[in-house]
């Protein structure tokens, strides 16, 4: 099944090197989108992190490496910076 918004777009430009307006247009709508869905997460990590008394830092990292699948990194990174602060 297509997305009928996507057939309106043209999947070749009309001349090398240009981008139709509408085009443009709709990628300032995504952009503005994804700030504002920006914001909201980081209010609400902050909130969170200030609630359950973590850093936001570390909140934000931990919830990025569970949705990178990246926990055993994140963990080698959390080591490494322990045994450099030990130092």
């Amino acid at each position: 099944m297509t997305d009928p918004a996507a057939e309106n777009f043209e999947l070749e430009p009309s001349a090398p090197g240009t981008v139709p307006p509408r085009v443009v247009d709709e990628l300032r709508t995504c952009y503005r989108t994804a700030r504002q869905y920006t914001g909201a997460f980081s209010d609400a990590l902050k909130a969170q992190a200030v609630k359950h008394e973590v850093e936001p830092a570390a909140l934000r990292r931990y919830i990025t490496a569970l949705e990178n699948d990246g926990l055993a990194d994140a963990a080698k990174e959390n080591a490494d910076l322990a045994r450099l602060l030990e130092a």
